[in-house]
């Protein structure tokens, strides 16, 4: 007789279970929870609905939910069946629908050995619990999630009951997860027409072309769907079921039932009872030495695994593994990372040091565009009321404007009252500056005023060169608590916007008249508001009379519903490593279809997080972070600018801020130490205007004449663990104790089709011994009261590694290796000294 044993976390026991087995088999039956097999050793025969699949060491099924299975074990074997709880791992990944498709045996992927990994992985720590902390173990299943969500599940616009789901679209997916909330109460197709502002017939024939199934039909299955599941797994009786999910009566539901299952409720129930009645009795005759023998068996495995378990980046590469780059068809492309960089609140750049580090970065790394805001300000002394009437003096206003100029940054400024905001972690802020209330009227006079004495101290010519971005007053911008999605489309559907809009145009109107040329555009869209809200919005905005020169967004990875959801998730980022570059996609498609494709898209306010007491912000992770995020989106979406959030410490130093480093957002410390932030600009800087190739860790650039460079990196992710944890709550040590892996990457680049000679070759390293200010400061002790000399040092110390080598290129051919470490970020240039005759 086979043996089985069933393990269940005490922290996540709601979510998932797994059984160890030998030898067992199990009639055909289907249940609520989503089930995975991973086979250890032998053969198993598992039929799913009518598909048969003979499994053998290291393969794996998985079956959906209320999907017919069962599964034959032909001789001794070992295998492991998990259980994922279906409203559990639904709720964790934010869809109302799963449904995967994944098995080894027909659908073979490349994700397949980071799959078998993490299992293994998990398996381990639950056969071991007692030395695995609880964090560890839900890092693991989280793992293990995040690997079915990325690769093995379908698409979440889907949404679909069976394949016969086509051509979804934003408004089908608002209208189906209107029904999957509701549909326990008596949802009428009138109530949801009405709901989302269509009328019945439009939606009834809208839904039957897009699902190929009328709505009562779809309705109905739905409610069945949740209704079976209690009448296999709980004692309800069968009509307070039929209630409970949302079917009128007791006739309603025996009808759809028959419909579906060609039997009546209770015989069902019946039937499922008998099937998991021998399930228990088979496992309860089992004796503990055949229990004991399946563990052992499965602990000999795991042993005899440990050392051959799968990397997900191999530690070695053999000489044939080398990645090719043919130096062939040559592109162009526009460096947009260094055309913008925010500087801050306009008072601050008065500050003598703030103007010294600027003044530096300009030198080394060299924007285009300085963003600030608070021009205007009351502390920027514009306005004198002193004699009854209103003057203005602009002297610091052109003390600030003067040094930019003088630096070769132009302007980029956020007109309106925003105030100055240190935002130490979401919904919790340091200090606010705000600016005095004015009217239409006296604000529209200092704009005019200010314009007009800038074209005659500057020149028109150079005014027209600037941008001006209008300010939209959020409702708490990054106060999600009190920024509904309800609330947010309502005010747009009831044009809410309308005072935005008018501003906008008011502005608009008097930049145009006195200086035609500059660009002016708004209005700093975060991203809750996306999708079909957008849409509604840039609709909106296009029926205007004057229109925007482009339209500004903001980008934090930050999912706002994660508070909602019932995991233990903490941390609001986004587990989403292509967040930048799926939102970008997303707002390019709504320019696209409200009638703005081709607007000039600026990010003008970009970084991981919103955050100025985050310790990532000073660590070696954020480099590899921005350039990862960088050459991700070089030539795609039509980004003409992204500009990082922010210059220098100096903008967040407060009263809790008397560190050397205390998370501050800035690509410099408050003491002008670079941090690897920086030092990534500085890298960045090196690369040529023409695209050579790009690959998935890398990109190759080239300069005029015979020059190149390679610039690549080993960014690591967060695992699971780090959302269970408010972001900024770890102490200055553990910041890298987050990442889904710290392997070391092995980079063989292969450049094939340079010219044959003589190179000199620098190489430039950046990882947490050469370029972290964190680190070093971690180990000097992490001192607090930090002396000027030894400022001084660190700024001596926070340097890449440099080496240079010649080599001699004979067959056109020259090959880069290197092991770079987890968050590094490694330059190679290239410059031919001279040709081989």
């Amino acid at each position: 007789m086979g043996g089985t044993h069933t393990f269940q976390s005490s922290l996540d026991s709601k979510l998932i279970t797994f059984t160890v087995m030998n030898n067992k088999s199990s009639l055909e039956h289907a249940h609520r929870e989503i089930e995975m097999i991973y086979m250890i050793k032998g053969n198993l025969q598992v039929k799913v609905n009518n598909n048969f699949f003979q499994m053998k060491s290291s393969d794996f099924v998985l079956v959906n939910s209320n999907e017919l299975h069962s599964f034959q074990s032909d001789e001794d074997n070992l295998f492991v069946v998990f259980h994922f709880n279906y409203f559990e791992l639904s709720s964790l990944l934010t869809q109302k629908r799963l449904l995967f498709s994944c098995n080894s045996i027909e659908n073979v992927s490349i994700s397949d050995q980071k799959l078998r990994t993490a299992i293994e992985k998990l398996i381990t720590v639950y056969m071991d619990v007692n030395n695995f902390s609880q964090v560890e173990i839900l890092e693991k299943t989280y793992k293990l999630i995040s690997i079915l969500r990325i690769n093995y599940m379908n698409n979440r616009k889907q949404l679909q009951i069976d394949t016969t789901f086509k051509g979804q679209n934003d408004r089908l997916t608002e209208i189906i997860d209107y029904i999957q909330s509701n549909y326990q109460e008596a949802l009428s197709l009138e109530e949801v027409a009405r709901i989302h502002y269509l009328s019945i017939p439009y939606l009834s024939k809208f839904f039957k072309k897009q699902t190929g199934k009328t709505y009562s039909q779809y309705l109905n299955e739905i409610r069945l769907e949740h209704a079976v599941y209690e009448l296999v797994n709980s004692n309800k009786p069968i009509t307070r079921i039929a209630l409970d999910n949302g079917f009128p009566n007791i006739a309603s539901f025996n009808r759809v039932f028959n419909e579906s299952y060609q039997l009546k409720p209770v015989e069902y129930r019946k039937q499922m009872r008998v099937i998991l009645d021998k399930e228990e009795v088979a496992y309860n005759d089992i004796s503990d030495l055949e229990k004991n023998e399946t563990l052992t068996q499965l602990r000999q495995y795991l042993k005899s695994n440990e050392d051959k378990s799968v990397q997900a980046v191999p530690r070695t590469t053999s000489p044939k593994d080398f990645e090719i780059v043919k130096i062939g068809k040559l592109d162009a492309f526009v460096k947009y990372w260094n055309r913008l960089l925010n500087i801050g609140y306009a008072r601050d750049l008065l500050n003598s040091d703030m103007q010294e580090q600027i003044t530096l970065m300009q030198k080394e790394i060299g924007f285009t565009y300085a963003r600030f805001w608070g021009l205007f300000g009351d502390d920027m002394l514009l306005e004198d009321r002193s004699e009854g009437t209103i003057t203005y003096n602009f002297s610091n206003a052109n003390k600030l404007l003067d040094f930019l100029i003088k630096n070769n940054l132009k302007p980029f400024i956020e007109i309106g009252p925003k105030p100055k905001i240190i935002q130490k972690a979401i919904g919790e802020t340091l200090v606010v500056q705000t600016t005095k209330e004015t009217t239409l009227e006296q604000w529209q006079n200092l704009v005019k005023a200010f314009l007009l004495q800038c074209i005659e101290r500057y020149g028109i010519e150079e005014v027209e060169t600037w941008y001006f971005e209008m300010w939209r007053p959020h409702t708490a911008i990054f106060n999600f608590k009190s920024q509904e999605e309800n609330d947010v489309l309502a005010k747009i559907k009831d044009n809410q916007f309308r005072d935005y809009f008018k501003i906008f145009s008011d502005f608009k109107r008097i930049t145009q008249e006195h200086v035609p040329g500059a660009k002016v555009g708004g209005c700093g869209l975060n991203m809750n508001l996306e999708g079909y809200k957008l849409d509604l919005l840039l609709e909106q905005w296009k029926q205007e009379e004057i229109q925007p020169d482009f339209l500004s967004i903001y980008l934090y990875p930050i999912e706002i519903d994660r508070e909602k959801y019932r995991v233990p998730i903490k941390n609001l980022h986004s587990t989403d490593p292509l967040y930048v570059q799926n939102k970008l996609k997303d707002v390019r498609k709504s320019l696209k279809k409200t009638g703005y494709d081709g607007l000039e898209i600026n990010v003008t306010e970009w970084n991981i997080s919103i955050s100025n007491r985050n310790y990532l912000n000073d660590s070696s992770f954020k480099s590899s972070y921005l350039v990862k995020n960088i050459i991700e989106n070089i030539n795609i979406n039509q980004v003409n600018m992204l500009g990082y959030w922010l210059c220098s410490d100096i903008f967040s130093d407060f009263r809790d801020s008397k560190n050397l480093l205390h998370g501050g957002a800035g690509l410099m410390t408050k003491n002008g130490i670079k941090k690897p932030s920086y030092l990534a600009f500085v890298l960045l800087k090196q690369l040529g205007e023409i695209l050579v190739a790009k690959g998935k860790n890398y990109i190759v650039t080239k300069k005029t004449g015979d020059r190149y460079q390679v610039l690549c990196f080993n960014y690591k992710n967060f695992n699971y663990s780090y959302y269970l944890h408010p972001e900024g709550s770890t102490g200055i040590d553990e910041q890298y104790d987050f990442f889904e892996d710290n392997e070391p990457l092995n980079l063989s680049l292969e450049l094939q089709g340079i010219a044959n000679g003589k190179y000199r070759i620098k190489e430039l390293k950046l990882n947490r011994n050469h370029g972290s200010v964190l680190d070093e400061w971690l180990k000097a002790g992490a001192a607090e009261d930090i002396k000027s000399d030894e400022v001084e040092y660190f700024k001596q110390i926070c340097m890449p590694y440099m080496k240079i080598e010649h080599s001699l290129v004979e067959n056109h051919s020259i090959i880069l290796k290197g092991e770079l470490q987890p968050h590094e970020v490694r330059l190679f240039e290239l410059n031919l000294l001279f040709r081989e005759v």
